[in-house]
């Protein structure tokens, strides 16, 4: 006998076994022939294929403790016989790569970070289902968690709040543990000095009036024994206020400064080394070596890589000075106004006066505090016979059109003075 099939597809075979590898929809019959006799057709036999089936892979966890591993399962449901194959990349950017084909179990113990897949695959030719969800997988010493601090800038008496964040999307189970940066110029950077009481705590940690410039980072830990994240990258609160063991001078004595201009940081305390750090409005920490160049205790800052943030000093004993949030205009034809560097006591007199370049006094000159108009001055000052907390805030001038940038005026009380 030989064998005719009814379907829509134009090439059948001849034999009495119709393979198909994959179809939509479609009906079948068949019937027979010899020599010039045929059978009636078969009954119709109506053949949909399903979907493609997914696997899926899971995780025992995670994150690969030090040294460790973890193992994953690919597995399809409802059906048997698949053997397994684990693909695996670097990061989200790179290509798959198969790094283990042809298991039968479809258990991998895996020690090496990546972001993996798995499929499964039966029959001959070889039939795969779809590709399962992805699943990122962390080494504990690279996960990297982001310290915040509030508020950056210290008031006196009022609280700090550290928050380790960035594992919002890991598994459960975290302790968190503080630390105080403590400067180390031999170093360039910091060694870390656990917060007394701080070990294992929650995700958020509270400073109880601090009065000092200070550095933290954080890290998480999980498990017995424990597995640490690495370091968070140092947070600083900072305090305008100088003080004997470390202290930070600018010369010209102003917040606000032309980029032009030639423009020194000393710092003074007990100590011998020093070094100079700023952190920048984009949120750039850096040293003074990137940007200027130190004599002493001196640092003169090279006028084009000058730019607007805070700037304090470090000492070799460990000590942080001060800090001074200082701007940098580019417009040499626009107005500087002259405001007090550090912090100015309740009832002081207080003058704010707008300049040119040369330094000299501006008149028709418009005040402004907190963006609000607050005082015309023919001779280009604004005096305060008794400054307040409410005289606290931004202020500026304003001159031809043209306005100065925003300086921070800090007022403190009079207790806060003979603390």
């Amino acid at each position: 006998w030989t064998y005719e099939w009814r379907t829509n597809y134009r090439n059948s075979p001849t034999s009495s076994e119709y393979k198909i590898i994959a179809a939509d929809r479609d009906t079948f019959s068949c019937r027979g022939r010899r020599n010039y006799q045929f059978t009636q057709w078969s009954d119709d036999l109506s053949l949909t294929v399903l979907n493609k089936p997914a696997a899926k892979l899971t995780a025992s966890d995670t994150i690969i403790p030090a040294g460790g591993s973890v193992t994953l399962t690919c597995s399809v449901s409802g059906s048997d016989g698949w053997k397994f194959d684990l693909l695996r990349r670097q990061s989200v950017d790179h290509k798959d790569q198969f790094i283990r084909t042809n298991e039968p179990d479809g258990v991998f113990i895996i020690s090496d970070e990546g972001v993996y897949s798995c499929r499964g695959g039966r029959g001959d030719p070889v039939f795969y289902t779809e590709t399962s969800i992805k699943v990122i997988i962390n080494e504990i010493g690279q996960l990297v968690p982001v310290l915040s601090v509030s508020p950056s800038w210290l008031n006196p008496g009022a609280s700090v709040t550290l928050s380790c964040e960035g594992l919002e999307h890991q598994p459960a189970g975290w302790r968190f543990f503080w630390y105080k940066a403590v400067p180390d110029p031999s170093v360039s950077y910091y060694r870390f000095e656990l917060l007394p009481g701080t070990s294992g705590t929650e995700q958020n940690f509270t400073i109880n009036g601090p009065t000092h410039t200070a550095g933290f980072v954080c890290r998480a830990g999980r498990g017995e024994p424990v597995n640490y994240t690495d370091y968070s990258e140092p947070k600083f609160i900072w305090s305008a206020d100088p003080r004997p063991a470390a202290s930070l001078s600018v010369n010209p004595d102003r917040v606000q400064h032309f980029r032009s201009e030639s423009v020194s940081l000393s710092c003074e305390g007990n100590s011998a080394e020093w070094r100079v750090k700023r952190f920048t409005e984009t949120g750039k920490l850096s040293n003074f070596s990137n940007w200027g160049t130190i004599n002493g205790s001196t640092c003169n800052i090279t006028s084009y890589w000058f730019n607007s943030g805070v700037y304090w000093c470090e000492s070799g004993s460990g000590e942080f000075s001060n800090a001074v949030n200082i701007t940098v205009h580019d417009d040499d034809s626009a107005p500087l106004l002259l405001s007090p560097v550090h912090p100015v006591t309740e009832g002081d007199p207080v003058t704010l006066s707008c300049r040119d370049k040369k330094q000299q006094l501006l008149s028709n000159v418009f005040f402004y505090h907190n963006d609000e108009l607050l005082d015309f001055g023919s001779r280009g000052e604004l005096n305060i016979s008794a400054v307040s907390k409410s005289d606290e805030g931004f202020y500026k001038c304003q001159h031809s059109g043209k306005d100065s940038p925003r300086s921070w005026m800090s007022v403190r009380g009079e207790e806060e003075e003979n603390v």
